[in-house]
């Protein structure tokens, strides 16, 4: 009986066509078909960080206007007061005020930086305090390049603000004209700020002297690690240090 060989279809084992097929679907970085996750991921990541900064503008911005609103507040006061205690109060708060919004615009423009300009932190307090004090004052800024940590920069100005203020009311010389310099230095694993004017100097332990604010220098410098001391040279020289954090 003769059997009937029925041929079938040998499987294509081609080994040249297998690789093409493969080649095909290859995903790897050198094939000319994206890679789809990391690239969304990255475009997430971008619109994360433009949300944000937005978002730090917009603080920014309503930071600085609930300031000015508060310094035209305390505007209002000073110019209804009828007592002079209560009108030097009110100054000093406009001056504080100032004083903090200086440092806040600081801290905003060195975004994306732990670190503040120190010269251009010292000079812009030193510019805001000539607007308020009158002719008869004259502020000299002798400060050296270099940064400072975003977290002194506060506490700082504040200082500087009422150590000026102090020689302002008080360091005045026998014809009433006030000379103040102040300067910012840094010494290894050190800053030193020193506010020196030309009056007649005062005790910073008397306690018969009116050294209003100094209290507040005194605690804004422990909150930097630092000390604070006042010397006659004659004159006051104020100085205050605090480590490099």
């Amino acid at each position: 009986m003769n059997m009937i060989e029925r041929k079938l279809p040998k499987a294509n084992l081609d080994i040249g066509t297998v690789r093409k097929f493969a080649d095909g679907l290859d995903t790897h970085a050198n094939s000319d078909v994206p890679s789809i996750a990391p690239q969304s991921i990255q475009d997430q990541r971008a619109k994360t960080i433009s949300l944000s900064e937005q978002l730090l503008d917009e603080w920014n911005h309503r930071l600085k206007n609930d300031l000015q609103v508060l310094v035209r507040v305390l505007e209002s006061g000073y110019r209804k007061a009828r007592s002079s205690e209560a009108r030097e109060v009110l100054s000093d708060a406009i001056r504080r005020t100032g004083a903090i919004g200086t440092a806040q615009r600081a801290y905003y423009c060195a975004r994306g930086s732990t670190d503040v300009n120190g010269q251009d932190l010292v000079n812009a307090v030193c510019a805001n305090a000539r607007t308020l004090f009158g002719s008869d004052v004259s502020i000299e800024c002798k400060t050296a390049k270099g940064n400072l940590p975003k977290e002194t920069a506060m506490p700082l100005a504040l200082i500087i603000n009422e150590l000026l203020m102090n020689a302002v009311k008080y360091g005045g010389n026998q014809h009433g004209q006030v000379t103040v310099t102040v300067g910012l230095s840094r010494r290894p694993g050190l800053y030193e700020l020193c506010v020196q004017d030309e009056g007649f100097g005062f005790d910073l332990e008397d306690p018969n002297s009116c050294l209003s604010g100094l209290g507040l220098v005194r605690a804004l410098a422990q909150r930097l690690d630092g000390s604070f001391s006042v010397e006659r040279t004659p004159g006051a020289r104020c100085t205050v240090r605090f480590p490099d954090q």
